[in-house]
């Protein structure tokens, strides 16, 4: 026979126990791993093993806003066309950096996480300046990535004609590839986000052998997205709405921001 005290201990130990389950199921069973596609697009997007580790300010924004309600995060190094068709079929659950004029049926967050405006570069010492399609034309030849977009319609106009002063690759480290291209003057100019070629012309030593040769006239918004096939991609669209809005209230995120020398969109 029970006693008075052990009678009133059993439905507390009970509740205990019950507040534990909960709290233990709600935290494994309702736990994603999610499956991001990246490709070299940095400060945006980085392929870690190029880049010492770093993922680029968006997958670092990702990990910590998801992880924030118990998410986890998978980077699955991809071409970016590629990427953007995986997630579409479901296959990926995301993509790290996109427009949304690009896939409009993602699922995006409620605000950007970063703007682009494609720019042009040369050589230190060149003459040529992007004025428009007339000097589209003047070009020698001009470096693009294959299967961007640049977003400008005079210029993606010009480049879906195929013209012969358009040299358009793919494949390992494209951006590289095309800078020392540049350097060694087989290139006129190459044209790319500004803070990606920027980026990239300090890290492999080569930024003070350029300059920037023109403006694009569109500037776009960059944003997180993921795959319209899963159920689940509204609520980790609305995690990293609020989550990064925590972020830059409290101040983490300015931080995270530094790590890759850039300044918080919003302020730019």
């Amino acid at each position: 026979m029970l006693s008075q005290n052990n009678q009133a201990m059993k439905p507390l130990t009970f509740s205990v126990l019950l507040v534990g389950f909960i709290t233990l199921f709600s935290t494994s069973a309702f736990s994603d791993t999610l499956r991001i596609a990246t490709d070299e697009w940095c400060p945006y997007d980085c392929i870690a093993s190029q880049n010492h580790g770093q993922v680029g300010y968006l997958g670092d924004l990702l990990v910590e806003t998801l992880a924030s309600r118990g998410h986890k995060v998978e980077f699955v190094e991809v071409s970016y066309s590629r990427g953007l068709q995986l997630v579409r079929e479901g296959k990926l659950d995301g993509t790290m950096a996109c427009f949304r004029e690009e896939a409009p049926d993602f699922v995006f967050p409620d605000s950007p996480l970063g703007k682009s405006n494609s720019t042009f570069f040369s050589q230190k010492n060149s003459n040529w300046r992007y004025t428009g399609k007339e000097s589209l034309e003047q070009a020698k030849m001009i470096g693009m990535i294959k299967g961007y977009d640049y977003v400008d319609p005079v210029v993606m106009d010009y480049f879906k004609q195929n013209p012969k002063n358009v040299l358009a690759i793919t494949g390992e480290k494209p951006l590289e590839r095309l800078l020392e291209m540049l350097i060694n003057g087989r290139l006129t100019a190459v044209i790319e986000d500004k803070s990606v070629l920027e980026y990239k012309a300090k890290q492999i030593g080569k930024a003070d052998q350029l300059k920037v040769s023109g403006n694009t006239d569109v500037v776009i918004d960059v944003y997180s997205s993921f795959s319209p096939k899963n159920p689940k991609s509204a609520e980790y669209a609305k995690i990293v709405s609020e989550e990064t809005l925590n972020m830059r209230k409290d101040g983490r995120l300015e931080k995270l921001l530094e790590r890759y020398g850039i300044q918080d969109w919003q302020k730019q």
